[in-house]
């Protein structure tokens, strides 16, 4: 292998670190599919090589930034089966699901600007497997079909979190968590009793 072939370590000012914070940069403003290792490189201010050295495949990339918010994920869920025989608190579970997800915002960004990310087996499946978990815990034990819809609408609610910037969403944490809880209780609009609908004459008989 000549000189020029050979993989060029990164220096210790380029760290994986410093990759991964580019590549989620540039695959958030221009989407896993649209973003080139070279340009990950360029960014870093690199060679294509020194990237290689640490992460072969642009895929790396995008799992080694996933890994993070999806082990938390992993460990709240692990964190909710081990105490599954004490009563549901569901406003402590939604808390905590909305503090894991501003911890890991502009992860989330990134897979919520390119959706088609979301859909790689190792990403995709395994996300919704854990939100499935954490769902069916805040319904609670045998839960009406009402009570599984209310449960989804309060998660919609802390994932709509990934369209928002991050000081928005850290100054209105309690109102997000506030909206998120409302869900669960929501009461039913129903029409009023004595609201009744104009009544229909009959010409015919007139």
């Amino acid at each position: 292998m000549s000189p020029t072939q050979q993989v060029v370590p990164l220096n210790a000012g380029t760290t994986r670190a410093t990759i991964l914070d580019a590549a989620r940069r540039l695959f958030t403003e221009q989407g896993f599919d649209g973003t080139s290792l070279r340009q990950i490189a360029d960014a870093v201010g690199t060679t294509k090589a020194a990237v290689y050295y640490h992460f072969p495949a642009k895929e790396h990339l995008l799992l080694e930034l996933t890994r993070p918010w999806l082990d938390a994920m992993s460990a709240l869920v692990t964190e909710i089966r081990s105490s599954e025989r004490d009563t549901c608190d569901a406003e402590a579970t939604l808390a905590a699901y909305l503090d894991l997800f501003i911890g890991h915002l502009p992860v989330l960004h990134m897979l919520a600007g390119d959706p088609a990310t979301q859909n790689h087996p190792d990403i995709g499946r395994r996300a919704r497997a854990l939100v499935d978990s954490i769902q069916q815990h805040i319904a609670g034990p045998d839960p009406s079909d009402t009570q599984l819809v209310r449960a989804a609408c309060a998660l919609g609610v802390i994932h709509a979190v990934a369209t928002l910037s991050i000081d928005l969403v850290s100054s209105n944490r309690d109102a997000i968590l506030e909206s998120a809880v409302a869900s669960l209780s929501a009461p039913s609009r129903r029409r009023s009793s004595g609201t009744r609908q104009p009544r229909r004459r009959n010409v015919a008989t007139q």
